[in-house]
């Protein structure tokens, strides 16, 4: 018998509560759960009657000679079997079937929250530790689900029924097959409490080795180019040893438990027959009575053993509950208020920030008392140093957060206003490097508006240019880009992300410069695609190059979270102050 990897790392604080809040997510649930409960019944008592079958066909069928009776107890037995076989399957697998659909809404429901969540959680919050709520830990109540439910169903309904089986067949010997439960509980006990460490220990270090894995394939160019293979080898071999002598530490615990269980079991069998037999042959005892006896106490051990397996199943799933509910009960930052209305068509795309003071920690402000109008239609341009406050001030446009202080407005309505479906439809951003999903180009084109019609996606790809290009791949529009768009270059990835931009048709585009990363001939292609894009539209540019900055009907210098110089390209350089200082550093940058 494996004992369960899956425990908790951590005490759950008050699971009583927790499992109240489970229970009430699937409410609706019910009658499936009564239905594997009232077949886990009926398997079990189906089994535990069969002892009591086999006494009647040895005292009255055997010892008799009476074959009627032995015939009748035999196809009663095996009928017995049957429905034993039939309502265990039908247990296990309505107790799947509850499983499964309460993980697959629990999956949606958690994903859903993440998707609503604001970018500040995003950014506090690693990956990872994300990625690990919807597979570890639903690992951990797939598992409970699959294995530890119907056990623990089981085995209850088995321990409880085989006690009392024990003391209808007869309640001295019962007695004495209850004196061996303690000493079967301690050890149980101290088992679980040593195995329990033990695979916390494996649980460490798989995640060290994983790590170490994970650190050797994706560095792997560098391992080679500084010749250090021997060295990270020996770095992940140590780690692994770790991982081993824990396996070991695991395996001794276990290697102790169930043995010392089957002697307590042997033990137990011993006793029963030095007393039993000796009244089976003193004539107070049937012979048919101590093989039912002994039937029964054949099923005594195994389901507490499993109890105590299943207990740390429990415990892993109690865990993964807290977690996730945890994910669930955090509340966006960025929440749509209750009276939020749609934006007035048709949007001019007039942005206007006023007072606006913004810090990802509140006390340590990035933006300060910073006012802009952008006009509809025009091209500003933001640049500034590292850590100006660029980026922020584009989030705060499209409403990836709320100031702390002033307001951001849209063709004068606060931000905080406005439906969020009206407002990322006539708000668009373009990331400095184009994030593509994994499947066709179609799809991604069409991202912001799923309903389009090919013939609508071919006038989108035909507008920006890039008609000639799709048409040339293997499979068009049905090209699949793969994860992250990587079967595209740089370039075309930036230009299907265009694509997309265009296709929502947004009055405001905050642009995180499409071309910083480009080489020139896929910066050329681009940069005739953002004209077009561009065309008519307010946009924000953060600019990292001097020729964004050139294209810009307006600039806007920022300065530790300040607007500290506003003009045209040429009236900006005419003032020599601190555009025309970084304008100097550009240059240097792009002639060295």
């Amino acid at each position: 018998m494996m004992y369960a990897r899956y425990g908790a790392d951590d005490r759950v604080e008050r699971p009583l509560r927790l499992l109240r809040r489970a229970v009430r997510l699937g409410r609706d649930l019910r009658w499936p759960v009564i239905g594997a409960v009232t077949a886990a019944v009926v398997a079990t008592a189906a089994r535990l009657a069969g002892p009591l079958v086999v006494r009647t066909g040895v005292d009255q069928g055997i010892q008799v000679a009476d074959t009627g009776v032995v015939t009748r107890a035999s196809i009663l037995y095996l009928g017995l079997l049957v429905v034993q076989y039939g309502t265990s399957r039908a247990a296990m697998y309505a107790v799947t079937l509850v499983g499964e659909r309460y993980l697959r809404r629990l999956r949606v429901l958690v994903y859903r929250h993440l998707m609503g969540l604001d970018l500040d959680f995003f950014g506090r919050t690693k990956s990872g530790v994300l990625v690990s709520r919807m597979t570890s830990d639903m690992e951990a109540l797939t598992t409970f689900a699959d294995e530890g439910a119907i056990s623990v169903l089981t085995s209850v309904l088995t321990v409880v029924g085989v006690g009392v089986g024990l003391f209808l067949t007869d309640g001295a010997l019962a007695w004495l097959v209850m004196a061996l439960l303690p000493v079967l509980v301690v050890i149980s006990l101290v088992f679980r409490r040593y195995a329990d460490r033990a695979y916390r220990q494996v649980r460490e270090q798989i995640g060290l080795v994983l790590g170490a894995l994970q650190e050797g394939i994706s560095g792997v160019r560098v391992v080679q180019a500084y010749t250090q293979e021997p060295g990270q080898q020996e770095r992940f071999g140590r780690v692994n040893e770790r991982y081993y002598e824990a396996n070991l530490a695991a395996a001794r615990a276990i290697s102790s438990y169930f043995p010392a269980v089957d002697l307590l079991r042997t033990v137990g069998t011993a006793v029963v027959l030095f007393v039993g037999g000796g009244r089976v042959l003193d004539g107070t005892l049937t012979f048919g009575s101590l093989i039912a006896f002994l039937l029964y106490l054949n099923w005594f051990f195994e389901p507490i053993v499993q109890l105590s397996n299943v207990y740390n199943l429990l415990q892993g799933a109690l865990a993964a509950l807290s977690k996730l509910f945890g994910l669930l009960d955090r509340r966006p930052a960025v929440a749509e208020a209750p009276d939020a209305r749609p934006l007035p068509e048709p949007v001019r795309g007039e942005l206007v920030f006023e007072g606006v003071r913004f810090g990802y920690d509140p006390d340590v402000p990035i933006l300060r008392d910073l006012d802009l109008r952008i006009a509809p239609g025009s091209r500003v341009a933001v640049v500034g140093e590292t850590g100006a406050g660029k980026s922020t001030l584009a989030k705060l446009a499209v409403r990836f957060y709320d100031p702390q202080a002033g307001r951001v407005l849209l063709d004068g309505i606060d931000l905080r206003d406005v439906e969020f479906a009206s407002l990322r439809r006539h708000v668009a951003l373009v990331p400095q490097e184009g994030f593509l999903f994994d499947g066709s180009i179609r799809y991604n084109i069409a991202y912001a508006r799923p309903e389009m019609t090919d013939d609508e996606v071919w006038e989108v790809c035909r507008t920006l240019g890039i008609e000639d290009w799709v048409r040339s791949l293997p499979e068009r529009l049905d090209t699949d880009v793969r994860e992250r768009g990587g079967r595209l270059s740089s370039g075309e990835r930036q230009l299907v992300s265009l694509a997309r931009a265009l296709a929502a048709d947004p009055a405001l585009i905050v642009l995180d410069e499409a071309t910083s990363n480009l080489d020139p001939e896929s910066e050329a292609k681009v940069e005739r695609a953002l004209g077009v894009l561009l065309a008519g539209r307010t946009a924000i540019v953060i600019a990292h190059r001097l020729r964004t900055a050139e294209r810009a009907d307006r600039v806007i210098v920022m300065d530790a979270g300040r607007i500290v110089e506003d003009g045209t390209f040429a009236e900006l350089l005419a003032a020599d102050g601190t555009f025309a200082h970084l304008r100097r550093v550009w240059e240097r940058a792009e002639t060295a």
